[in-house]
């Protein structure tokens, strides 16, 4: 009798042992203490007949707890990588948008720099000639007096206003006294050496600083200057208008008793005073 128990016992337990699932920690735990566990017998010996089919459904039950187990991993990580993608998306845009603001700031700073250039070259350069302006002479009047005071260096101011230029604005045009005055301007900076400063104050008042020049040297320059003009054709563009232009003008040379760079203009303005009321078209000295 034992035996043939033992024997059904066997055959019933044969099959369950061949089962192998991929499961769960948790339900292969409870797998392994039901299979441990010794089968109860129901009445008529039926119990025996549905134990291996309940330990397959569980079995089956572990698997698929497992299945979706392993699914909400994936879907996790799958979740978690989109949200580094799109970190490291808006991480690279958020660069982009810091270069292009890095870029325009240069930008910036190079068209600024630039105006301040421009506006510097403004506030000091006459805008019909291009020559100095009268800003600009004052600075430079300024900084040579003290330089010729320091060392007892030669120093020579011309000022000079054109001849009639009311004349021509009214008998031709504004226009044309615009291009005599930019004739003027060309025909002075070509004489004048580089270390010289020519300058227009305004209307048809010139200044030019001589440096390093004596009154011999100044009076060469007037000369150079009166024969420049005297020889120039081509006064303006226009079909009618002045054929010759003069000027008048007054010169000085640094001397002991100026004290101040308005001393030596004020001298010099006496002499071109002189020299318009003498009749125009000569330089005196003062």
């Amino acid at each position: 009798m034992l035996s043939r128990i033992e024997k059904r016992r066997g055959s019933v337990m044969k099959p369950t042992r061949a089962i192998h699932f991929k499961t769960g920690p948790r339900a292969g735990a409870v797998l392994a203490v039901l299979l441990a566990a010794p089968p109860t017998h129901a009445a008529g010996g039926q119990g025996s007949s549905v134990w291996p089919w309940a330990l397959l459904l569980f079995a089956l039950s572990g698997a698929g707890a497992a299945w979706v187990w392993g699914l909400r991993e994936r879907r996790e990580r799958e979740r978690l990588q989109r949200q580094l993608d799109e970190y490291a998306t808006s991480m690279r845009q958020q660069g982009e948008q810091l270069q292009a603001a890095r870029r325009e700031r240069e930008g910036l700073v190079e068209r600024l720099q630039q105006q301040a250039v421009e506006f510097g070259r403004q506030a000091h350069e006459d805008g019909l000639t291009g020559l100095p302006n009268g800003r600009a002479f004052d600075e430079g009047f300024a900084h040579h007096f003290a330089r010729s005071k320091r060392h007892g260096q030669a120093l020579s101011l011309m000022l000079l206003d054109l001849d009639h230029i009311r004349q021509i604005n009214d008998n031709w045009s504004h226009a044309i006294g615009d291009e005599v005055l930019a004739e003027a301007a060309r025909l002075l900076r070509s004489v004048c050496r580089t270390s010289d400063l020519p300058a227009r104050l305004g209307g048809d008042a010139f200044a030019v600083i001589l440096t390093d020049t004596d009154m011999e040297g100044a009076k060469r320059f007037s000369q150079r200057l009166h024969a420049a003009f005297a020889s120039c054709r081509s006064w303006h563009t226009a079909a009618a208008g002045p054929n010759y232009v003069s000027f008048s003008a007054g010169l000085v040379q640094l001397g002991e008793d100026d004290m101040a760079p308005a001393q030596l203009r004020q001298r010099a303005d006496r002499a071109l005073y002189l020299a318009k009321h003498a009749g125009g078209a000569r330089t005196s000295l003062g």
